[in-house]
């Protein structure tokens, strides 16, 4: 969570119980950000909830802490009402007792008389709030938000998403969490296996909506919230709004408040942004020599596919740049203590595809390099990228490599940003282009999937060598 501020409220002016406060104060956080300060009091009131707000505006804080406030009250309210009640049964608690009660009305057979009788499978998970993340490291950041910001109130909670043990998944859901965050389509697996059900969730949210329609899990979200109670508070949070995410929300959002934080915590005037023009071929020597001329100590660096991610990584090993890659092909456990290590120093840079950047949340990240530029059709990856940098109050730089062949794809993030980059021409490799418009949207910039230059990439000149002026020894030029 970002401490971007808006005005001069407090989270204590914003209602919040005592033991929220407290966690807040324990994890370093006094004052909201701004989709916070505006969000909250919308979800405490009940509304369903539209925003758009980019990455690290502190957005999971301000769907998390309502819930775990209605969650806390609504639990106070419970035993408010079961206090009179005759006394549990022997051996259970009031709650457990009353999961009993629920599960006589609905007509199952309550477990908690099956003593003797053989073992059956395991209640279905029946979770009060369900938060859906389009990838593992996003629900996983989630989790862990509700976690330190529930600590005081015991609020069970769990975490399932793909690449992961799904027994260990499944041991967890048999605890009953009240919360469950999960990406789609781990949360159907189980709810195909009868491990979880959604006829009691009360709270809906749909995080970065806009990354699941580039993932393509629109079809798995519908089929999910058609699931869930048809009386319930649904909250939606997307950095774009795509007209096929404006058609999802006018059908699954009453009525919603509509809450628009352009910038989020990415301070724009705090960020600078430029542009290297340069060729396919001579990207990763421009990095190396970037990289080690400015010192720089965190860095993200963007590819569109795993197998070049990959590679830059290996690449800036040999050049003794300690860094490693995170993609899609990586097991669950290698992005983990790749991130780990990135958080704590122990490499300077980490190599990502955008899929696998989603929930990376490192506020002293200096520099975020595209190293590829995202396709025409995906300008908008471009403000989740830059989200890395620029947090906290800190300046931040946002570089670009453009090739020929992406010189529409930069376009067209100009005018998605409302703004020109500045063009930075201080380096051996840099070409003159011409001004040219995007296309229309929908088409690509003709850069092939697998990383290569696409329809022109056979205009560069026989040796490999751009039109700029002199470089390094082909020894020293690292590949990748």
């Amino acid at each position: 969570m970002s401490d971007t501020v808006t005005s001069d409220v407090t989270f204590s002016e914003l209602e919040l119980i005592t033991p929220i406060l407290n966690a807040l104060k324990s994890e370093g956080y006094h004052t909201p950000t701004e989709i916070q300060a505006r969000a909250i009091p919308v979800l405490l009131a009940g509304h369903d909830l539209l925003g758009t707000a980019q990455t690290g505006g502190g957005k999971t804080a301000a769907f998390v802490l309502p819930i775990l406030q209605s969650l806390s009250v609504a639990r106070q309210l419970e035993r408010t009402f079961e206090e009179p009640a005759a006394a549990p049964q022997r051996g259970t608690g009031g709650r457990r007792n009353s999961r009993s009660n629920a599960a006589n009305s609905r007509g199952r057979i309550p477990t908690d008389h099956m003593a003797g009788l053989p073992r059956r499978r395991a209640e279905a998970a029946r979770p009060a709030a369900l938060i859906l993340a389009p990838t593992r490291e996003l629900a996983m950041q989630i989790s862990q938000s509700v976690s330190a910001y529930g600590a005081r109130l015991k609020v069970r909670h769990t975490v399932v998403y793909g690449g992961a043990s799904k027994n260990t998944q499944a041991r967890e859901l048999a605890q009953q969490p009240e919360v469950l965050v999960a990406t789609p389509g781990r949360l159907l697996d189980f709810i195909n296996e009868k491990a979880v059900t959604l006829e009691d969730v009360r709270y809906l949210v749909l995080d970065e909506a806009d990354r699941m329609l580039d993932m393509g899990f629109i079809p798995d979200v519908r089929r999910i919230v058609a699931m869930t109670a048809q009386r319930r508070q649904t909250t939606m949070f997307s950095a774009t709004m795509p007209r096929e995410i404006a058609d999802l929300a006018a059908g699954i959002l009453k009525d919603p408040v509509r809450i628009e934080c352009e910038h989020g915590s990415m301070r724009v005037e705090a960020i600078d942004h430029s542009v290297m023009f340069v060729d396919q071929a001579d990207k990763l020597t421009l990095l190396v020599d970037m990289i080690e001329r400015q010192h720089m100590h965190r860095a993200i660096v963007f590819t569109r596919t795993k197998h070049r991610a990959t590679r830059v990584a290996k690449a800036l090993n040999k050049q003794n740049i300690d860094s490693d890659a995170i993609h899609g092909d990586k097991t669950q456990s290698a992005r983990t203590r790749a991130l780990d290590a990135f958080k704590k120093g122990k490499i300077q840079v980490l190599v990502a595809t955008d899929v696998a950047a989603r929930g990376i949340d490192v506020d002293s990240i200096s520099h975020v390099i595209n190293f590829e530029l995202p396709g025409e059709a995906e300008a908008e990856t471009y403000v989740h990228r830059i989200g890395r940098t620029g947090r906290a109050g800190a300046d931040g730089s946002a570089v670009s490599f453009c090739s020929r062949d992406e010189v529409r794809s930069l376009r067209a993030i100009e005018q998605l940003m409302k703004m020109s980059v500045r063009v930075d021409r201080d380096h051996e490799f840099h070409f003159e282009v011409p001004r040219v418009a995007p296309r229309a949207a929908g088409r690509d910039n003709g850069q092939s999937r697998s990383g290569g230059n696409g329809r022109n990439a056979g205009s560069r000149r026989a040796n490999g060598r751009g039109p700029a002026g002199g470089k390094r020894p082909d020894s020293r030029r690292p590949r990748a």
